[in-house]
């Protein structure tokens, strides 16, 4: 065991403990648990386990509204987590979840903030809280969890010299074809612990990511290449792709995530980048602008419909369309009109989407158009027209036009309704075409009932404008079975290159999912799966990263980085000239906005010893006021940082401070006894973290006593100052009123300090350094 051993002067001290090697450890090679079964709905059956029983009650009720598959209250997941009522496969997920460690787990972070649920308390849902036995089933079962929750069984990890023999062996296979074929890998994903259920799903959601691209007449499939199905190979020209086609995914891979490949391969391919990450390819090519691109969707509406045999206007003419009016939208502000039109492979789709249900946006007081209207009426005049259509495979394909029929990349503003939530990173982001249309679609066409029939007084006469509309209005068994027709056929695509229509990837639709691995957070496993270093050399690139890769490095080996943050770390890494995060790429689809504080603490030793004097660091990415916690083996917290010495905790972006700084009349020392984690939580508000009161006359560094106990009384104590204002201005006159008697003793008192500007409101950053067995 490492412990830290804190000495002031040489004849008074603080006992407090730190232990674990500083940097990540090698995980257990045992079994990691399977993905959760799931019942009849989707939704995973409530765990026998006491503490997961509990924990999934709490998020059974306060979570799976917004975030479980089969319980939405919404048409899709927020926030890219899509099954959060999977308990086991929750706990794998490093990104949320620390097992034994609840204040380094973002998902416990969430709820003790307040930060979620969002739809309570930031969009003013009527929805109950989570009360504090709510967040403490959450901070126990994650405190329950044993470090094997997240061990990896053995495998042999897949390197670019495996790739490269895999690819070399394909090549010459294709013979005078070799130059027509590419790759595709999900190694990184199996390297990092991916369950062999999950890689089944990214197998699926790489098919049909590829068949949804192509322009081939039948459906085909992916070739695996070895018998993990972690690397596959393609021809182009099956897909009706040409180099052309590849060109545009060569310019558009990250340089970072290039794999080094032998010349030959290279050289028989003609191109510099053979093969790319699969969940990349889900994430870009699943996107427009590439998807429009890789799939040739024209940019006129007219010109689409050409394609699909239909003339849109002569189709309306005639009646041949068929219309389902929506009053009320799950997707959109105001009404919604379904319009199919017939013509080849299953005809044409289109959606007419508005920002309101008034005046010529009202489809049932304005029922003809969109064009043109008889009888002195108005057409109706839709913001945005959505277009589904089938490919010569048999699957889908989806487009999005503006008003005047002009391709537009991506939802036009103030069309869809928010998720949750008003900040920057809680309501959903303005959708783009491609994923978002596959994860609505997941199953095909998605059923829709007509009110246009039954919104009117069927004894009353139909005005003309009326009846004229009513022409295109079919029965709602007629459109169900245009629906269901389209769907059979649709199963029969997919299911002919191994897909299973109802397969889930984490709760998500396949593609959906396998995006959202790109996406993600990274841990340090994730990373290292990532790159092409061995562990122990990539430990020392990290220890011994300077510069702007410092904060970065030192991040990922205790916590998590956004997918901008890596790539931009494993530039920094390798040398490699890329923008940073901040700066937005044209066309780029990490559109990530600043939400929370960027934290780290490191200490200055990357390796003590027993004995050792250690400098703790904090350096965050803007300026706020910091806190900093100890907590030892006992269990016992002590407030670190602000303390007598160090009086200011506020900190200036990008200038780390120290603990103890130097010349400070107070050391840290290592000990080879005990264990203790570290908590760092940074704020713009200049106000203490709830619970904790400064008393420097009294004690030189705050006492918070068992910290479990504190935990359990501050989220008490918050909650009723929050559900009792009468009570919270009580206890700011009483705290006033000591601070006032302190003051008249002639003690110390801290001034009152003003919270640090910003131009939106970012969450506190936290950092934590477990250093111990856990």
């Amino acid at each position: 065991m490492l412990a830290l051993c804190l000495i002031v002067g040489a004849a008074w001290g603080l006992g407090t403990a730190v232990a674990d090697d500083v940097v990540p450890s090698p995980p257990d090679m045992t079994v990691a648990a399977p993905l959760a079964p799931k019942d009849a709905q989707g939704v995973p059956p409530r765990p026998e386990e006491p503490r997961a029983a509990k924990a999934y009650d709490t998020l059974s009720t306060h979570c799976a509204r917004c975030h479980q598959t089969g319980r939405l209250e919404l048409p899709l997941a927020s926030g890219g987590l899509s099954n959060i009522l999977a308990i086991d496969d929750l706990a794998r997920d490093p990104v949320l979840v620390k097992p034994g460690v609840p204040d380094a787990s973002r998902l416990y972070d969430v709820l003790e903030t307040r930060h979620a649920p969002l739809d309570v308390f930031t969009s003013g849902s009527v929805a109950a809280e989570p009360q504090p036995e709510d967040i403490e089933s959450i901070r126990g079962w994650i405190r329950d969890l044993p470090p094997s929750t997240q061990a990896c069984p053995v495998r042999h990890p897949v390197r670019p010299d495996d790739m490269d023999k895999m690819m070399r062996d394909a090549q010459r296979l294709e013979r005078d074809q070799a130059g027509d074929v590419r790759f595709i890998t999900l190694a990184h994903l199996d390297n990092a612990c991916a369950t062999p259920a999950e890689m089944s799903a990214y197998t699926q959601a790489l098919n049909k990511l590829m068949n949804s691209l192509s322009s081939s007449a039948e459906p085909v499939k992916l070739t695996p290449l070895n018998a993990g199905g972690t690397v596959f190979s393609f021809r182009m020209s099956d897909f009706g792709w040409d180099a052309r086609r590849w060109k545009l995914i060569e310019s558009a891979y990250p340089a970072v995530l290039a794999l080094p490949v032998a010349s030959d391969v290279l050289q028989t391919a003609g191109t510099k980048v053979p093969i790319v990450d699969g969940d990349w390819l889900a994430a870009a090519a699943g996107e427009a602008p590439l998807y429009y691109e890789l799939l040739g969707v024209p940019e006129k509406l007219a010109d689409l419909a050409k394609l699909n045999s239909v003339d849109i206007e002569q189709s309306i003419k005639t009646a041949a369309a068929r219309r389902i009016a929506i009053a009320t939208s799950a997707v959109t502000r105001g009404n919604r009109l379904i319009e199919r039109h017939p013509g080849s492979r299953g005809g044409l789709w289109l959606v007419y989407d508005f920002a309101t249900t008034s005046g010529d946006q009202n489809i049932f007081e304005n029922p003809q158009g969109p064009h043109s209207a008889l009888y002195g009426q108005k057409p109706f005049k839709p913001d945005e027209i959505r277009a589904i259509y089938v490919l010569p495979n048999g699957f889908y394909a989806f487009a999005l036009y503006d008003a005047a029929g002009n391709r537009i990349d991506r939802v036009l503003p103030g069309i869809e309704k928010p998720y949750a939530g008003v900040e920057a990173d809680a309501v959903e982001p303005t959708t783009k075409t491609g994923v978002k249309c596959f994860a609505c679609h997941s199953d095909g066409l998605v059923e829709a009932k007509d009110d246009f029939k039954t919104a009117f007084d069927a004894s009353a006469p139909l005005s003309p404008s009326r009846a004229t509309a009513l022409r295109l209005f079919g029965t709602d068994s007629e459109n169900t079975l245009l629906l269901i027709g389209s769907r059979d056929r649709y199963h029969l695509a997919v299911r002919s290159v191994g897909i299973d229509p109802n397969a889930r990837l984490r709760g998500a639709e396949l593609v959906t999912g396998l995006a959202e691995r790109y996406r993600e957070g990274a841990v340090f496993e994730t990373a290292l799966a990532q790159i092409d270093r061995e562990r122990d050399a990539f430990l020392a690139d990290l220890t011994d990263a300077r510069g702007a890769a410092a904060p970065l490095a030192r991040r990922l080996l205790h916590g998590v980085l956004s997918r901008s943050e890596l790539e931009r770390l494993f530039a920094l890494l390798k040398g490699i000239d890329v923008p940073s995060p901040a700066v937005a790429r044209p066309g780029g689809f990490l559109h990530e906005t600043k939400s929370d504080i960027g934290l780290s603490m490191w200490l200055d030793k990357p390796r003590p010893v027993s004995g050792d004097l250690v400098t703790v660091k904090i350096e965050a990415d803007n300026d706020c006021y910091l806190t900093v916690i100890s907590v030892d083996a006992a269990g016992v917290a002590t407030v670190l940082f602000p303390n007598d010495f160090q009086t200011d905790n506020l900190l200036s972006a990008s200038r780390p401070v120290s603990i103890p700084p130097a010349e400070a009349p107070f050391q840290l020392r290592y000990k080879s006894e005990g264990s203790e984690t570290l908590l760092a939580r940074c704020s713009t508000s200049a106000t203490p973290p709830l619970g904790i009161e400064h008393d420097f006359e009294r004690q030189r560094f705050t006492a918070l006593g068992n910290w479990e106990n504190f935990i359990e009384d501050t989220l008490v104590t918050e909650w009723e100052l929050r559900a009792s204002p009468e009570k919270a201005e009580r206890a700011r006159v009483a705290r006033s009123g000591a601070l006032r008697r302190r003051r008249d003793r002639g003690e110390r008192i801290e001034p009152p300090r003003p919270d640090v500007p910003t131009d939106k409101p970012l969450r506190d950053g936290r950092a934590v350094l477990v250093l111990g067995p856990k």
